[in-house]
C-alpha cells in the first residue's frame, strides 16, 4: 500500500500502481566450423530499477546463468555462451570423427544451438516468457525443450511453484492437471503417458488459465512431443495462493 484514507471507520488502501516495463531484444546468430548458434532474448530495457534488475536476473537463470546479477550486458552473455558452445562442440567432434578418413572429417556435421526467449503475454499485473530451444549434439535428434514462466511485475521476481500453487494443494492438483492433460494434448488416449506426476517445469500464468508442461521423455516418449496444458483460472481457484489471485485480478 502506498497510502490509505479513513472514511467513516473504514480504511481504503490503494494499491501500488503496476509498473510499466518497456522491452527490447538481443539476438546472436552466427556459424563455424563446428556449430550453428541462434539465439535471441528479451528483456526488459526501462521500468523501476530493482523490478528491471529483477527482471533481468529472471530472464538470464532461464537461459542457464543461475549466479546473473542482473546487471550483465545481454549481448556480451551471448557471445559468451556462444565461445563456450563453440569450443565444446569442436573438442566433442573431433574426438567423436577422430577415426573416420579425411573426407568424413570434412564433411562432418555440425553441433546446432538454439534459444528463443520472448515475451508471451503482458498483463497489468505480470508478464508470461515463452523459452523453446533445443541443443544437438549428433546423432537421430536434439534435445528440445518449451516452457513458460512468469514474473510479478511489482517486484520482477519469477513466480515459482510455491508462490502460483498452494503447497498443501499440490497432491490434490495431480487428477485434475492428468484430466486435463488428457483432454487438451492427447485427445483422451492414456496410451501415451508412461508415468504421470507433476512436471518440474513451473507453472505460468498466461491469459485463460495456469498452463502446465512438461519435457520430451519427461512422462512420455519421444515422439509424444512436449505435453501442455492450460487449467482455466475458474478450475483453480482452490489451488491458487492468496498472493497469485491479487496479481491475476489485478
Amino acid at each position: 500500500a502506498v497510502d490509505s484514507d479513513s472514511v467513516g471507520g473504514t480504511v481504503l488502501t490503494e494499491e501500488a500502481p503496476v509498473p510499466e516495463i518497456k522491452y527490447d531484444s538481443v539476438t546472436y546468430e552466427v556459424s563455424d566450423e563446428w556449430l550453428e548458434y541462434n539465439v535471441k532474448l528479451v528483456y526488459p530495457k526501462e521500468g523501476p530499477e530493482d523490478v528491471v534488475k529483477n527482471m533481468r536476473k529472471a530472464i538470464l537463470a532461464n537461459f542457464g546463468l543461475k549466479q546473473s546479477t542482473g546487471e550483465e550486458d545481454f549481448k556480451q552473455v551471448l557471445v559468451k555462451d556462444y565461445k563456450k558452445h563453440s569450443a565444446e562442440a569442436k573438442s566433442e567432434l573431433e574426438e567423436l570423427f577422430a577415426e573416420m578418413d579425411e573426407e568424413d572429417r570434412v564433411n562432418h556435421p555440425k553441433y546446432g544451438y538454439e534459444d528463443d526467449i520472448t515475451l508471451e503475454y503482458a498483463a497489468p499485473g505480470y508478464a508470461t516468457f515463452y523459452s523453446i530451444g533445443d541443443d544437438y549434439r549428433a546423432g537421430a535428434h536434439g534435445m528440445p525443450w518449451q516452457y513458460r514462466f512468469t514474473i510479478d511485475l511489482q517486484t520482477g521476481n519469477q513466480l515459482k511453484w510455491a508462490d502460483i500453487i498452494l503447497p498443501s494443494a499440490k497432491g490434490k492438483l495431480k487428477p485434475l492437471l492428468k484430466r486435463t492433460l488428457l483432454e487438451q494434448y492427447f485427445e483422451n488416449n492414456e496410451d501415451y503417458i508412461d508415468h504421470f506426476d507433476l512436471p518440474g517445469a513451473e507453472p505460468a500464468l498466461v491469459e485463460n488459465g495456469v498452463w502446465f508442461g512438461y519435457g520430451a521423455y519427461e512422462i512420455a516418449a519421444y515422439a509424444a512431443g512436449m505435453p501442455e496444458c492450460v487449467i482455466p483460472y475458474d478450475k483453480m481457484n482452490d489451488f491458487l495462493t492468496e498472493e497469485v489471485k491479487a496479481i491475476i485480478n489485478k
